[in-house]
């Protein structure tokens, strides 16, 4: 059986096929009434669909549901998505990236406006880049793609893509309300305080749109903390800042685009004093800063030449991460401070442009999309640090027999290049669309001359590496009616090893270890098989997919070799893994009971298994169900609804024979409300965990023991209230 995952899925296809009454299509379909209300998908064909035109499954957030669910962060987005979390497992540091059917990190991208974010960097316990992310209050929709997605967004999409599209002048322009809009909104979770200014304007052939943003917040409080345990205190703060205009053209529109987003945290770290290496320690003090420019030109037009609709982007983003640490340990026998300095930075500057041309040939129509990509990156990182004797007040900057400053691994230039090709060939009289897809994927790694990384590693093996991959996709989708269809996809995904795993620095002469590179590391791989049926009648819309991925040669980070004999150093090196597979199901069931009443049913349950252990991937999320019952009164002047969540327990999991702590199962209750209190200004109203639960969403405590004292602090909030006022005038 638990090889049976392909044959399921295309069984399962085929009884679809097979019991469908097929009725044929206006060959016009996108003019129908159907379709014309329904939500339009950018990410799935990197062109503008009917989310009943793609074959794949894609979740879709818009600002109507940012604002309702007063959405202030990234975790607070992906609340009601049990097939997407965020990854967030520490007090400190914050997140860093999406977890799509339990793929995360840097294998899943996150793009803003088509452009992607820089990946995420971490070493040791004092130093997390975090990944650059848009301030929620500026963004328009978000769009979630399930499942390997290289042959339209290349390499590091291996797990799936998330699409954030920020605000254009036309956003709210197009407001019958005003073109300028204040939102405030308050969380008492974590004290959380967020405001928004926006305004646009307009001349004959320009539009102009400023938007800025502040949120500030301290630590989560967690429902629940045993006697014995201390928080670690926080002050967080953030600005953003959007700035747009665009010109109207004979030629399309061409616009710019100027966006920075600065934020701050502080943090007294209190509840791993005393434990672990930290077991001499009395102070410990962070002061964290994570920045990130873009600079974006880009260009819309219809109807050029033998292109229908298409668009090139031209853009620099800097990404920097500047993190400070400065520790006591008094209760030594030589009692010391210590002063970490950790830096990274990440530029990103690249064009890319995606085209659609329609034609027949003969009697078969084809909507033909194609584009490029050019990223050229270039990636460094500095740790420095210095530790004070405060008896003596001699200063080192030697520790743990590691001489500071130093590189974890050369600065180094990274190049992707990437051509698609992607087509959709209407059949049966436009019942059935097939879409093949190609992309050729160039990667290039080079570490570049680097006098100081070449001196504290003199005798380490710098490797560059090339990589190239052709990478394919199929798509079946096949229109059972005018309200449902059918849909199958085969896809391939590939991640290419990246700078921080072919490159390594890190050698502890006062414990022996030492971490060396490896020129024979393969590209990650993944391959995924689903299919699904969507239906939509007057009172009821439902969707429902199997899914069975299959990924390879994945890389294990640092990995011990154990111990050279030569050289009597404990080794580490990136390796690659075997075979990971990960299948499973969703559903989502929106059923109206009248005009005043609904319920909204979404669940997704999953399964992995590392074939090479036979034991259970943990970080897969567990099955999970979100229930939604919504009240709408005849004025339509407010609605309110109550939110169940349900998530089943973490999976067992050992490391080398020893129990980890797994997240319990959990339920949760939500009730929300919005009051309209004229066309131009609402309130929404929240309470969230009704019953105070105190509980743990399972890829926060990854990889932890039992025992750790930070699992208490990273429990999920207790009951919190919130609320948010939103004006356009």
């Amino acid at each position: 059986m638990k090889n049976s995952y392909p044959l399921l899925v295309a069984m399962f296809g085929g009884a679809l096929l097979t019991t469908a009454h097929a009725s044929e299509l206006d060959s016009n379909d996108t003019n129908s009434q159907e379709e014309s209300i329904e939500t339009i998908t950018v990410v799935a064909n990197r062109q503008p669909r009917n989310i009943s035109q793609v074959a794949s499954s894609v979740t879709i957030i818009d600002q109507a549901t940012i604002k309702q669910n007063i959405t202030l962060s990234l975790e607070d987005l992906v609340r009601y998505q049990p097939a997407i979390e965020v990854d967030n497992n520490s007090t400190r540091f914050g997140s860093s990236g999406f977890r799509i059917r339990g793929i995360g990190g840097n294998r899943t991208l996150t793009v803003i406006d088509n452009i992607p974010v820089a990946d995420n960097f971490s070493v040791g316990s004092f130093s997390d880049s975090g990944r650059g992310l848009a301030e929620l209050n500026l963004v328009n929709n978000i769009e979630v793609l399930r499942g390997p997605a290289s042959t339209l967004y290349g390499s590091r999409a291996l797990g799936g893509v998330v699409a954030i599209k920020l605000l254009d002048a036309d956003d709210l322009l197009s407001d019958l309300n005003g073109n300028h809009r204040l939102n405030l909104a308050y969380n008492s979770d974590s004290n959380r305080f967020a405001t928004t200014l926006s305004g646009a304007f307009a001349t004959k052939n320009t539009e102009t749109l400023i938007s800025a943003a502040y949120q500030k917040s301290d630590e989560t409080e967690p429902a629940y903390l045993p006697a014995d345990t201390t928080t670690d205190p926080q002050d967080k703060d953030s600005q953003a800042l959007l700035f747009r205009t665009s010109y109207l053209s004979d030629y399309g529109q061409f616009r710019l685009t100027l966006n920075r987003q600065v934020e701050n945290r502080e943090t007294d770290i209190y509840s791993l004093l005393g434990s672990g290496r930290l077991r001499n320690t009395t102070t410990l003090n962070a002061d964290d800063k994570h920045e990130q420019d873009r600079f974006v030109i880009d260009h819309s037009f219809q109807e050029l030449g033998v292109i229908d609709r298409g668009n090139w982007r031209l853009w620099h983003q800097q990404t920097e991460t500047h993190q400070y640490s400065y520790e006591e340990r008094l209760t030594a026998p030589t009692p010391v401070s210590l002063w970490r300095n950790f830096d990274y930075q990440h530029k990103s500057t690249g064009l890319g442009a995606d085209f659609e041309t329609a034609f027949h040939w003969g009697d078969v129509k084809h909507r033909l999309g194609y584009g490029f990509e050019f990223i050229n990156n270039r990636v460094s990182d500095l740790r420095n640090a210095e530790q004070t004797n405060l008896a003596t007040s001699e200063t080192t900057n030697v520790l743990l027999g590691e001489t500071f400053p130093l590189r974890d691994f050369p600065k180094t230039n990274v190049n992707e290049y990437g051509l698609y090709l992607h087509d959709e060939i209407s059949l049966l009289d436009g019942r059935l669309v097939l879409s093949p897809g190609i992309r050729f994927e160039h990667y290039s790694l080079k570490p570049g001359r680097d006098e100081l990384f070449e001196q504290r590693y003199p005798d380490s093996n710098q490797t560059a590496l090339i990589t190239n991959y052709w990478l394919p996709k199929l798509g079946a989708l096949y229109s059972i009616s005018d309200q449902s269809e059918w849909f199958f996809q085969y896809a391939k995904g590939y991640r290419s090893p990246p700078f921080s795993d072919v490159n390594v620095g890190l050698y502890y002469p006062q414990f022996n270890v030492l971490a060396i590179s490896n020129p024979d590391l393969k590209s990650e791989k993944g391959q995924t098989f689903e299919t699904g049926l969507r239906w939509r009648g007057s009172d009821t819309q439902l969707e429902v997919s199997v899914f069975h991925n299959r990924y390879k040669d994945f890389i294990q980070s640092r990995a011990p070799l154990g111990f050279d004999p030569q050289s009597g150093n404990l080794l580490f090196q990136s390796i690659n893994r075997d075979q990971v597979t990960i299948e499973g199901a969703e559903l989502q069931l929106n059923h109206y009971w009248s005009n005043n009443f609904a319920t909204n049913l979404n669940l997704a349950w999953f399964r992995g298994e590392d074939k090479n252990t036979k034991q259970p991937v943990a970080s897969t999320t567990p099955p999970a169900a979100v229930l939604e019952l919504a009240y709408y009164p005849d004025s339509n002047l407010w609605n309110t609804r109550l939110l169940g969540t349900f998530s089943k327990s973490q999976r067992y999991i050992e490391d080398n024979g020893d129990e980890l702590f797994s997240a319990p199962g959990y339920s949760r209750w939500d009730l929300l409300t919005q009051w309209q209190i004229a066309d131009s200004m609402d309130i929404n109203l929240a309470l969230f965990n009704l019953t105070d639960k105190n509980y743990w969403e399972s890829n926060s405590v990854l990889g932890f023991e039992p025992d750790n004292p930070t699992i208490p602090l990273l429990a999920e909030a207790g009951f919190s209230a919130a609320v948010s006022f939103n004006y356009s005038f």
